[in-house]
């Protein structure tokens, strides 16, 4: 895994490279015991509309910690009645193409994907190209968590909503957007008018 420095970020972002930023829900917080319980993307590139992907996975209820649980109150039956992991992580990295991954805490989500996806017999996902939110806010001294985050660029919440993945996706989206805008090139921050 190598993480992409921001200023590297912000160039390929604004020169129209896409990515996919990603998060998931998980059984609980051991990336190569626990399981995803739900994997969301959204191809973010400058410019277009976003693609999203969500969906959940069928997991065994007696691994799911109490802790994980009162996270993201996922419903026992929806999982129980979900997609099989091998199913649902061959769709989600045709999904994803060869773009490189950006999620908040980057670390976890990559190891835990990556997991799980060698315990369903599959290879891992082949970019290792990454890029952390978390580590950009640290590198700025601004606040680590995403809640934060999205406070601090006035991104509106909906608390009920947070720890699902999709939803904490199009929040990290929306900060992202702004980060970017933020520190865009100055080469792009004016045009000529000939």
């Amino acid at each position: 895994m190598q993480l992409i420095p921001f200023q590297d970020l912000v160039r390929r972002y604004h020169s129209g490279e896409s990515f996919v930023l990603f998060d998931t829900e998980t059984t609980g917080l051991n990336t190569f015991h626990d399981d995803v319980v739900e994997v969301a993307g959204v191809i973010w590139e400058k410019g277009k509309e976003p693609v999203e992907f969500q969906e959940l996975i069928s997991v065994n209820m007696n691994k799911m910690s109490e802790g994980a649980w009162k996270v993201h109150k996922i419903p026992r039956e929806a999982i129980e009645k979900a997609r099989q992991a091998n199913e649902v992580l061959t769709d989600f990295i045709a999904f994803c193409g060869n773009r490189p991954l950006v999620a908040h805490n980057i670390r976890f989500d990559y190891e835990i994907l990556n997991s799980n996806l060698v315990k369903n017999g599959m290879t891992p996902y082949q970019n290792a190209q990454v890029a952390c939110s978390l580590a950009y806010a640290r590198e700025q001294s601004m606040p680590g968590k995403l809640s934060a985050l999205a406070e601090h660029y006035k991104v509106d919440l909906k608390q009920g909503n947070l720890h699902r993945a999709l939803y904490d996706v199009e929040v990290l989206k929306s900060v992202l957007d702004k980060m970017m805008k933020e520190h865009e090139p100055e080469e792009l921050q004016y045009s000529l008018i000939l």
